[in-house]
């Protein structure tokens, strides 16, 4: 009797700290964070247990996209469109304001003066978000996106000397040949349409500034460098579908379909990128970002596990941070000169008059090319104006 009185008074102890734990992550904590906030006057919508604030940011969605027509806008309030919640929140709550995802408690900061601090703190200790590498760990493991201190140092520093202006030079020969690729494909169709073809040009530049990265960072191995960029992509798709499940306690762990697909395109992307590591160790050394990545791993004291994720999650990294952004710049920037028929006719005859017909520009060619320089910095000018309202937001985990 004894015996059976000991177990089962560890078993009511053992739920009662169980219960405690959970009490404690679910509920004291963030009330915790939240009620240091509400201190400084920082308030925002009340969280609900487990989903926080997601049932309400799904309300919102589902509104906007009802209320929306097959008419063109009348305005282009972006910020209004894709996060109608924020706006919500903001009118109510004010430029600064905190909201949950399940038990991830997030700070929504849109004061431009507190922003630019924000964005201008060098101190390590400032950091990402911990919940990235939990949450998105499929997707961003631990490479430069999402490391912090020391880890990051050390990984900007082997990355950063490969993307300068001088090293960008040099892989001009890669965007001609992925360029000539892309516009051999849109030629190819606008021929098999009789002579005029409707071309949605986003899918094609997105591709465009993926060959390039594959190129650039696998060499001789682009083709495979092409195929891992495809897995990447599907994978992101994965990850955004289950975006709103970020901070729920326990999700990411649950076998569902979303859940199982995502470790799936994990593993694959996973065992190619190490497939072309083994193939380049055995061949040959290349001067691209896979064989910096490759040397600097080799020559740390990581074991053999932590050595293939910090080629792996850099590698990732490398493609996540640089073919979306250059794919829709350069898809804005086309825009604009479709639109200016006058500029696209004086750039034209700017460009064969430096390049001659039929001539592969290089760096020295784009140099000497004045308008296109103007057409760039009002590009860049114009795009940051265009997304001047979701620059000067932020948004900060809590803890």
């Amino acid at each position: 009797m004894a015996l059976v009185f000991f177990i089962s008074l560890a078993v009511v102890i053992t739920f009662l700290a169980l219960l405690e734990l959970l009490y404690s992550g679910l509920v004291l904590k963030p009330e915790r964070l939240r009620s240091a906030l509400r201190k400084q006057g920082i308030r925002g919508p009340v969280p609900s247990l487990l989903l926080g604030n997601i049932s309400e940011i799904r309300k919102s969605q589902s509104t906007t996209v009802k209320a929306s027509t097959n008419e063109p806008p009348l305005f282009h309030n972006c910020a209004a469109t894709l996060f109608p919640f924020f706006e919500q929140w903001r009118k109510q709550y004010g430029p600064v304001f905190v909201f949950s995802l399940g038990n991830t408690q997030i700070l929504y900061v849109s004061q431009a003066d507190v922003v630019r601090e924000i964005t201008t703190c060098t101190s390590l200790e400032f950091g990402k978000p911990s919940y990235q590498q939990r949450e998105l760990g499929p997707l961003l493991g631990q490479g430069i996106l999402t490391s912090n201190g020391k880890v990051w140092a050390h990984q900007r520093k082997i990355l950063a000397p490969e993307l300068y202006t001088d090293k960008v030079k040099g892989m001009m020969s890669l965007i001609a040949e992925s360029t000539t690729v892309l516009l051999s494909s849109w030629k190819s169709r606008i021929e098999k349409e009789g002579g005029v073809a409707e071309i949605k040009i986003d899918e094609g530049m997105r591709s465009f500034s993926g060959d390039v990265i594959s190129r650039a960072c696998f060499g001789s191995n682009y083709s495979k460098g092409a195929e891992i960029f495809s897995r990447l992509r599907a994978l992101q798709e994965a990850m955004s579908k289950k975006s709103l499940s970020i901070g729920i306690p326990g999700m990411r762990y649950l076998p569902t379909k979303k859940n199982r697909e995502a470790r799936a395109l994990e593993k694959d992307v996973r065992n190619l990128i190490l497939e072309i590591v083994k193939e380049r160790k055995e061949t040959a050394h290349e001067k691209d970002l896979l064989q910096m990545v490759l040397e600097s791993a080799e020559n740390s004291n990581l074991g053999q596990d932590a050595m293939d994720r910090f080629i792996v999650d850099n590698c990732k990294n490398i493609y996540l941070a640089g073919y979306e952004t250059a794919a829709v710049s350069a898809t804005w920037c086309l825009m604009l000169l479709a639109a200016n028929k006058e500029w696209q006719d004086r750039v034209r005859a700017e460009v064969l008059e430096v390049c001659g017909s039929g001539c592969i520009p290089d760096a020295d060619m784009l140099r000497k090319m004045k308008l296109v320089s103007q057409l760039l910095v009002f590009h860049y000018r114009s795009f940051k104006e265009h997304l001047k309202d979701i620059s000067k937001k932020t948004l900060l985990p809590c803890s």
